[in-house]
């Protein structure tokens, strides 16, 4: 499942991010293509606002290589993902698919070493998340004070997508959360909210950054001159 829900505001442009182009091709068609020539995924679920239909049908049509299947989303990135679970249900409940990938269309450098990564360890523990150590993060002590010591270095990871998990539990942990009004921060928080999985953590990389800013797309742009990558 491929999320493509911003608008691309902090961005600075006047269509969603996603849709924005990153060395002749749209952003979003970067990690559609990576996902869909990993081993192992046989479908690509493409979650778009209803607005950018238009832009979602010219992506499968003109730059994958793999059909997508198209859906609007939700109000919000868990609706979204509950909408892509439904669309599922059926092939999960068969065990036609039984693990599911989240991935942010707004992270287009993701590579084909990480995501099989990531769809492996999630088919061995249930559920997995590509994280970067946050080795400048501190802890906070008494009043404006740091903790000594340096603590909380190294405990941390910054969490990136995709994100994998057994499919046919994480689609009742977000019937679960659907019932109970419950909204998490991304997939694990559901998941750890509503299901016993042991979430791991697989080594991510620093070239899988989201786009959020007009300054993220021209480092991207960079990464894949200096890479010399290509979408496919």
């Amino acid at each position: 499942m491929v999320l493509a829900g911003g608008s691309g505001t902090r961005v600075g442009a006047g269509i969603n991010k996603a849709f924005l182009q990153l060395a002749g091709r749209s952003i979003a068609a970067w990690g559609l293509n990576t996902l869909g020539a990993v081993e192992g995924i046989g479908l690509l679920v493409f979650v778009v606002r209803p607005e950018d239909l238009e832009h979602a049908r010219f992506v499968d049509a003109r730059e994958t290589e793999h059909p997508l299947e198209i859906i609007t989303g939700g109000e919000t990135r868990q609706e979204s993902e509950l909408l892509a679970l439904r669309h599922l249900a059926d092939r999960i409940d068969s065990g036609a698919v039984d693990t599911v990938l989240i991935h942010d269309a707004a992270r287009p450098l993701v590579s084909h070493g990480l995501v099989s990564a990531v769809l492996h360890a999630a088919r061995e523990s249930g559920g997995a998340v590509p994280g970067i150590p946050a080795a400048d993060i501190a802890a906070v002590g008494p009043g404006d004070t740091l903790a000594p010591g340096g603590e909380g270095a190294g405990s941390l990871v910054r969490v990136q997508t995709p994100q994998g998990f057994h499919a046919a539990t994480i689609l009742d942990a977000y019937e679960a959360a659907a019932r109970d009004d419950f909204v998490g921060t991304d997939t694990a928080s559901c998941a750890e909210e509503y299901t016993d999985l042991p979430v791991t953590w697989v080594r991510g990389e620093e070239t899988n950054f989201k786009i959020t800013y007009a300054q993220d797309l021209l480092l991207a742009q960079d990464v894949v001159s200096a890479l010399g990558l290509r979408s496919a």
